[in-house]
């Protein structure tokens, strides 16, 4: 765990938050706002819808604000091959994050294995693509017990 300094400073804070904009109602001109914002405060990323990819990338270029996405969302019960697709893409749009979903039903269906092979495709093409990839766990459908196996 990193240590944190006795004071934080506000730039020091912003470097701890994700930028979300994934809500479907957002137009254009929020999505650009809050990529602009991110910039302006120097937060560690934004996470944009998949289809905005392109536009956070060309709004962030040169500065230290990484743009990242979501694949398999919200549900995570996308087929592999198309998670897969999803990322490739992200990655073209120029992607350097990747969030992808768990497959919720097959969490909870017991089928870990399946849970696995699914993360392990996305984190093979995101890794080859120099990208972070996290893996998003819908706490609200699952017990303790399958959370305990989705860390897994």
């Amino acid at each position: 765990m990193t240590e944190l300094p006795a004071h934080l400073t506000e730039r020091d804070v912003a470097k701890t938050i994700d930028h979300s904009l994934l809500r479907p109602e957002l137009d254009d001109d929020f999505v650009v706002d809050g990529c602009r914002l991110a910039a302006e405060y120097g937060v560690a990323s934004v996470c944009v819808r998949p289809v905005d990819v392109a536009r956070a990338r060309s709004i962030l270029d040169g500065t230290d604000v990484a743009v990242g996405t979501v694949i398999g969302f919200p549900h995570g019960s996308h087929a592999t091959e198309t998670k897969v697709f999803e990322a490739r893409r992200a990655l073209a749009d120029g992607a350097t994050e990747l969030d992808m979903v768990i497959d919720i039903g097959a969490l909870r269906s017991g089928r870990d294995e399946d849970v696995r092979r699914d993360i392990a495709a996305v984190v093979e093409v995101g890794h080859a693509g120099g990208a972070l990839v996290k893996v998003i766990l819908e706490n609200a459908y699952l017990s303790d017990d399958e959370k305990v196996r989705g860390c897994r």
